[in-house]
């Protein structure tokens, strides 16, 4: 049996309180405990699917948080006649904790809801920031601020649905934050070894927000060419930081990446007509803009291990064939950065 998460909080506090005022877990996490990629907030929720992305968007309105960006999720229309509705949050103080550890902790700091439909209804899910701060932050001792951040989400999927909050996590489940190798020879290792310099620019009068502003223009005037359709969504600053995240996906990148994961490891979705839809929240990917020294750094996480972060319960059969398709869209976001600020 799943054991349970160590960070499940009072909904009742996760509804009402500020992120600064939830406080953490009593019952500390760590190695060994088993947490999943994903985590679905609200199952079958009484309401159409529409009606449920609109009661989530004024959740967030009236929660502590950012609304970053929203989007339609790729889906491949011509088998798929459900959608997923993507949220990307910002939460401030929790930024901030991140950007304490390093500037690369940022890869962790946009937050992923999701609002998706198929034939058991309409549901709420989100990256679980438990998982994924162990891979991308530290094994251990940043359990409280990832149990606050997983709080803020469930205090605003409790405040449009009360009383259908559910902690049902999925997807990959990991015992440790150490991704290893696929086959042995499959994009595993310590996260820090898997962020790749983009590219390395020498710092303009305006610094990093600059450089910022000219990617951003570049990859919007880019925006929805070449095979995975990539495209800006959001820029996220942190200017005392000089760091900027900016958030980008493709329709085409999506819908191939949910048809590749399939149900995944949850045998119940086999047969649904698009079961990867559940792993809506896996994108936007980011690009991390920092200061470094005299020059302006821009990075992202290899793409293939960047997979296996978000879609490893695809099964290594299903890596095995689809190898090519990380490395085509890493070149296709490098060779846009790259027009972009040349």
């Amino acid at each position: 049996m799943r054991r349970r998460s160590g960070i499940a909080l009072s909904i009742a506090l996760l509804s009402s309180t500020p992120i600064h005022s939830i406080p953490a877990t009593t019952d500390r996490t760590g190695p060994g405990d088993e947490f999943g990629v994903f985590v679905r907030l609200a199952e079958s929720v009484p309401v159409p699917f529409n009606h449920a992305v609109a009661a989530i968007r004024s959740a967030i309105t009236a929660s502590p948080s950012t609304l970053l960006a929203e989007y339609a999720a790729g889906v491949e229309r011509g088998d798929c006649v459900f959608g997923a509705h993507v949220f990307v949050l910002h939460l401030p103080e929790y930024s901030e904790a991140l950007l304490r550890r390093e500037p690369y902790a940022a890869f962790a700091a946009p937050l992923r809801l999701a609002v998706f439909e198929d034939e058991a209804g309409v549901h709420v899910s989100a990256t679980n920031p438990a998982s994924l701060n162990r891979t991308i932050v530290a094994e251990t001792g940043f359990e409280a601020e990832t149990a606050r951040a997983l709080g803020a989400l469930r205090g605003i999927v409790a405040a449009a649905f009360p009383g259908v909050v559910t902690d049902r996590q999925y997807g990959q489940m990991r015992h440790e934050g150490l991704i290893g190798k696929t086959m042995g020879i499959i994009a595993g290792g310590p996260f820090r070894d898997k962020v790749e310099e983009i590219i390395l620019v020498p710092t303009p009068a305006g610094g990093v927000t600059e450089v910022a502003q000219k990617l951003y223009a570049g990859l919007e005037r880019l925006g929805g060419t070449r095979r995975w359709g990539t495209r800006p969504l959001y820029r996220l600053d942190f200017p005392e930081r000089g760091v900027v995240i900016i958030g980008v996906t493709g329709e085409a990148m999506e819908s191939r990446a949910f048809q590749i994961v399939g149900s995944g490891s949850d045998g119940v979705r086999d047969g649904f007509a698009c079961p990867g839809i559940d792993h809506a929240p896996a994108f936007p990917l980011e690009l991390v803009i920092a200061r470094d020294g005299d020059r302006v750094r821009v990075s992202l996480i290899d793409a293939m291990f960047r997979m296996k972060m978000f879609f490893e319960d695809a099964g290594k059969m299903k890596f095995a064939a689809n190898m090519r398709m990380p490395g085509s869209i890493e070149n296709e976001i490098r060779d846009k950065v790259e027009e972009s600020l040349y």
